[in-house]
């Protein structure tokens, strides 16, 4: 878009429902502010303010942008945020931004002022990482982070274009001295690298952005042959199949496995934990090999893959009561839901205590005492869900297991299905 193009928002562009307005008071947001508020889109807008408290000004930062979006009828929410002190600053603030962003949004769209040179800053800052295709995609006007819904309108705009109309308007915004230390990897990129490479090739910034699209459209294409692949391969959320896996070729494999970490939310793996994880593909079929990166692991079991997080790998801890009439108990781990399931614990009338595996116990079964360790492997359970799942008293006596079932002597026909969802 050429920069003597207005900066506009359109109503057109909006998703549908309620949107939330990320607003700094800085002079991106500010202009964002009024042209959504322009485009008929301010009665289902909000501002959230996230304040890190990093700066001295950042209480009279939060009040102003309070008195802005209030002047436009726009509802405003303060939120303060703490950024750990042994983590990298520029990381941990967005880190904290975000998850703020999540926990407020309610089923709304969070909309961003990412803008053209943002854009320009991202694909080299992630070609300077090593990043592959979808690195190099950057950041879309419309996607998704985690589950949150994105929108980012102005990304069509540079920040020359953007000061020069908050200026036509007179608008006001406040400077966060944090923007001009060139410490900051960004904006030591953003001051002195693309102001260079800008005076030499002229419209840098738009080409590199114009790269990101490119990037895009073939991040779209791996997508979809990912998701083909993925169905062919009969993949779960949680667990890939190791033998069709094996069938694909080398490249087929790694862009299998980064959709399928990524649709499971996973951080995307290093390139020595990719090399770790083609070990992990090799390693004899009777090992339990393993690999780990922020709060994940891939764990091989029986022929699948299974992608873990660090909750699933913590243990139940009890005894937990279930009383008559009430709802099941939530240890954060997983949950009870009423009908069967892929996992179903078959509950019998009255009070009943769920309480953790420990080993050695046994159910009895067609008139024998059979060890739950044993049916529960010769049923493929794999071992770290064997510490996670209850199993179900009453009176002090073991009564039902799941996915196995019921002891003798408990009419099956009187229970109530619930399956059990992680």
């Amino acid at each position: 878009m050429s920069d003597a193009a207005v900066p506009r928002v359109s109503a057109a562009q909006a998703p549908p429902g309620p949107l939330l307005l990320a607003f700094s008071g800085g002079l991106d947001s500010s202009l964002l502010l009024h042209l959504l508020v322009e485009a008929g889109l301010g009665r289902r807008l909000r501002a959230l303010h996230v304040n890190h408290q990093l700066q001295a000004r950042s209480e009279d930062w939060a009040a102003f942008c309070r008195t802005r979006a209030e002047a436009l009828g726009v509802p405003f929410e303060e939120i303060r945020v703490s950024v750990p002190a042994d983590v990298n600053l520029e990381a941990g603030a967005r880190a904290a931004r975000y998850q703020a962003l999540t926990e407020r949004a309610a089923g709304a769209t969070v909309i961003t002022a990412h803008h053209r040179d943002d854009q320009a800053e991202t694909v080299l800052l992630n070609l300077l990482r090593g990043a592959g295709v979808q690195g190099l995609a950057a950041m879309s006007e419309h996607s998704w982070l985690n589950g949150l819904p994105l929108w980012r309108p102005l990304l069509a705009f540079g920040r020359v274009q953007l000061e020069r109309e908050a200026r036509r308007r007179g608008l006001e915004w406040v400077e966060d001295p944090s923007n001009a230390d060139i410490s900051l990897r960004r904006n030591r990129l953003r001051h002195e690298i693309l102001p260079r490479l800008a005076a030499t090739w002229p419209g840098a910034p738009a080409i590199l952005a114009r790269t990101a699209g490119v990037m895009a459209d073939a991040a779209a294409l791996l997508d979809e042959r990912a998701a083909e692949d993925a169905r062919a391969l009969a993949a779960a959320r949680d667990r890939l199949p190791l033998e069709g896996l094996a069938a694909l070729s080398r490249e087929r494999q790694d862009n299998v496995l980064r959709w399928w970490l990524d649709q499971a939310g996973a951080p995307p793996p290093s390139l020595a934990v990719t090399g770790q994880i083609h070990g992990l593909l090799r390693a004899p079929a009777d090992r339990e090999a393993s690999v780990t990166w922020a709060g994940h692991t891939l764990r091989r079991y029986r022929g699948d893959l299974y992608l873990l997080h660090d909750r699933d790998l913590r243990p139940l801890s009890g005894p937990l009561d279930w009383r008559q009439g009430h709802e099941p108990p939530d240890p954060g781990l997983w949950r009870l839901l009423p009908g069967e399931g892929e996992v179903t614990l078959w509950v019998p009338p009255g009070d009943v205590q769920l309480r953790p595996f420990a080993g050695g116990e046994r159910l009895r079964r067609h008139g024998q005492h059979q060890q739950v360790s044993e049916l529960w492997r010769v049923a493929g359970v794999p071992p770290w869900r064997r510490r996670q799942w209850p199993l179900l008293y009453q009176e002090g006596q073991l009564v039902s297991v799941p996915m196995i079932g019921v002891a003798d002597g408990v009419d099956r026909r009187r229970c109530r299905p619930w399956q059990l969802r992680w």
